[in-house]
């Protein structure tokens, strides 16, 4: 996997922000400086992190993994994060 994965200067502008993110706040994961939370849509307690705005890191959603893809394909018609 090494020898095929793009190199972080490799990446996209656009990628590395995605990539920092993300490393960002699994960094304040692992330091127990925020939890996991359930689903914000469903309540489901397994959930992954999404990021409406990748330049702030910190402010994540938690979403299931049925939910999140539902936001990203436009599944559910009405889908809001609020």
């Amino acid at each position: 996997m090494r020898k095929v994965r793009p190199k972080h200067k490799e990446l996209s502008e656009a990628a590395r922000k995605r990539a920092n993110a993300r490393a960002y706040v699994n960094t304040y994961l692992r330091r127990g400086l925020i939890a996991p939370q359930p689903c914000k849509v469903c309540g489901e307690e397994k959930s992954e992190k999404h990021h409406e705005d990748y330049d702030k890191p910190l402010e994540i959603t938690w979403l299931c993994r049925t939910c999140h893809l539902a936001h990203h394909t436009g599944v559910k018609q009405n889908f809001t994060l609020e």
